[in-house]
């Protein structure tokens, strides 16, 4: 078999999928909020490096930052469920197939490290004056060699299957990576050397004590395959319905335990008792709401410009309320639901109390984060013009958006 056109079927494959979710992704209101929201995190960054002091730690920002995106490094290899039979006679002859894998994650991977060194080079050039585009472009490649170095000590340790050598493998990398970084970016040359040496160690270690003493792990890979796949399917599932998904809850049985107990067992609650297990137990919604707060938080306290603060804040809460409208959907692929004695209306009604609750929910935390890095009446500022966009989302957008989603 020829396993480069193997390889290029799979890609291929993989590009189509991506190209009709990223289109069906994109073409909401996610496109012109993200659109909106890179432009004025480019704006108030611009203001903020006016007042940056000097003594600000850029070396040790960029050395988290870049540590944590060059240690969690994974090898794509769009494998399936059924090459752990038909490809496990030629796995000698893999060895092209795995080697594209290698250079097209390198090439994403790559991609984020420039993202995030293009958004911190304005940064570096602003507190230490001596850095040019030279110096740049160095620690750029710096950070690729970096990268493939993870990458292979990555696919040496994926062999055990041993959890606790990977948790001390991760916790160790990511510790010498970021010092690695740390001391390039600070130019302590002879400390640099030495973390250099002490990587290559934890190379030759992975690859003496692990890579070469056990078997190719076919069902590992074809594993952590299918987590990332449908790691990308959940992240479209919040915009288009994703026949792929497989759904895969938590259990939280404290919180949901917690906030069940609070609510009534009514017929005409069925739904929103319904949805609010859902949204607590599933891997998107509470966790994407989650995030959504901390980064609201975080935008008021690093925004100078009160308006900006204000407009960040209403931003992220019109993306809750947006992002999880898909919950009506959520047990769509299940016959029984449509078995509760209860009109349709009952259904509509639990997704507007849901969202209204979560977007009160937000304003209530962001409240008193106003008044933490500023004052009463900026809060109330902030929460009279929260109050009137959740009003006009609930009584207009939201409304119109669950008709359309009813009839389809």
């Amino acid at each position: 078999m020829n396993t480069n056109q193997l390889w290029k079927d799979r890609f291929n494959q993989h590009i189509k999928m991506l190209s009709r979710y990223l289109k069906l992704m994109f073409n909401d209101h996610l496109a012109f909020a993200l659109i909106f929201f890179v432009a004025a995190f480019a704006y108030f960054y611009q203001q903020w490096l006016q007042t940056v002091p000097q003594n600000f730690p850029v070396e040790w920002m960029a050395a988290i930052i870049f540590g944590f995106l060059v240690t969690f490094s994974s090898v794509r290899t769009f494998l399936k469920q059924a090459d752990e039979v038909f490809l496990l006679p030629i796995e000698d002859a893999m060895k092209p197939y795995m080697r594209n894998a290698f250079i097209y994650s390198l090439i994403i991977q790559g991609y984020w490290l420039a993202l995030f060194l293009f958004a911190l080079t304005p940064l570096m050039m602003t507190v230490k004056e001596d850095i040019s585009i030279g110096h740049v472009l160095g620690l750029f490649a710096f950070l690729v060699v970096l990268k493939i170095g993870n990458l292979l000590a990555t696919w040496f340790a994926q062999k055990t299957r041993d959890n606790s050598y990977h948790y001390v493998d991760y916790g160790v990398r990511l510790v010498v990576n970021t010092l690695f970084v740390f001391f390039v970016v600070s130019e302590v040359w002879t400390l640099a050397a030495l973390a250099a040496i002490v990587f290559i160690g934890i190379m030759f270690v992975h690859y003496t004590q692990v890579n070469v003493r056990n078997s190719f792990p076919w069902d590992l890979l074809i594993e952590r395959e299918e987590e990332k796949l449908q790691f990308f399917y959940r992240m479209a599932n919040l915009s288009t319905d994703v026949p792929n998904l497989k759904q895969k809850p938590k259990k939280r049985h404290w919180l949901v335990r917690q906030v069940t107990s609070t609510l009534s067992f009514k017929q005409e609650q069925s739904f929103f008792y319904l949805y609010s297990i859902t949204f607590l137990r599933s891997r998107d919604y509470f966790g994407m709401y989650f995030r959504l707060i901390l980064l609201s938080i975080f935008f008021v306290y690093w925004i100078p410009l009160f308006w900006g603060k204000v407009f960040f804040s209403l931003l992220l809460l019109f993306v809750s309320g947006f992002q999880f409208i898909t919950i009506y959907h959520h047990h769509k692929g299940l016959d029984w639901i449509k078995l509760y004695p209860v009109p349709e209306s009952v259904r509509k009604k639990a997704i507007h109390q849901m969202i209204l609750l979560l977007m009160i929910i937000q304003i209530l935390v962001v409240f008193p984060v106003y008044i933490w890095f500023g004052n009463l009446g900026n809060a109330l500022i902030f929460t009279s013009l929260a109050i009137v966009l959740t009003i006009l989302f609930e009584t207009f957008y939201l409304k119109n958006r669950m008709n359309r989603m009813s009839d389809s």
